[in-house]
């Protein structure tokens, strides 16, 4: 398990000890990504938070007054509070990314990657969770990348599995399905 993966559990363990209903956590969830862009989009954030030159007790002050102008939720604030004085604000996006996959994963989801070639609409990527979720009997969440280098099509990797849509694929099968009848008739 992985600083990010203890950091994000933590959180959601704290929200469900709070009784937090399921959209507050969406709320949190939302409020740090917000968290993260604004230390992705600005580099006094950055340097505030991230530099070894500030003290534990400057970034908590930062953080308080970020929390303050965002009107982040009192859990979130003292979360991103604790984060700040253990000198953790440089995993942030890792735990933004691993408190979804904890979330999906404790109430009896599944995560799975999807990589495309060319940039996937929401409605596109929505009609594969749907399809999956329907097929495995889970709700299923994708993290979705591109891969230019795919040419066409897309993977998807669920539960272990891996379906492989992708033209770069589909060549490879036709090419070694050529370079197989080709020495089987030299043989």
């Amino acid at each position: 398990m992985s600083v990010a993966n203890s950091y994000a559990k933590a959180l959601y363990e704290a929200a469900k000890d709070a009784k937090a209903s399921s959209d507050e956590l969406d709320q949190i969830e939302m409020q740090l990504e917000t968290f993260v862009s604004l230390l992705k989009q600005s580099k006094e954030a950055n340097v505030a938070l991230l530099s070894p030159l500030t003290t534990a007790k400057e970034k908590i002050s930062f953080v308080e007054e970020i929390s303050k102008k965002y009107s982040f939720s009192p859990l979130l604030s003292r979360f991103l509070t604790l984060v700040a004085a253990k000198g953790r604000v440089g995993l942030m996006k890792e735990i933004r990314e691993e408190l979804s996959t904890v979330r999906l994963t404790l109430e009896g989801g599944i995560s799975g990657r999807l990589v495309a070639a060319d940039p996937m609409s929401d409605s596109d990527v929505s009609i594969l969770v749907k399809a999956f979720s329907q097929k495995l009997g889970k709700k299923v969440a994708f993290r979705v990348s591109t891969d230019p280098s795919l040419l066409a099509g897309m993977k998807v990797t669920v539960n272990g599995v891996t379906y492989d849509g992708t033209l770069r694929s589909q060549l490879q099968k036709l090419r070694d399905y050529f370079v197989a009848g080709v020495s089987g008739t030299h043989a």
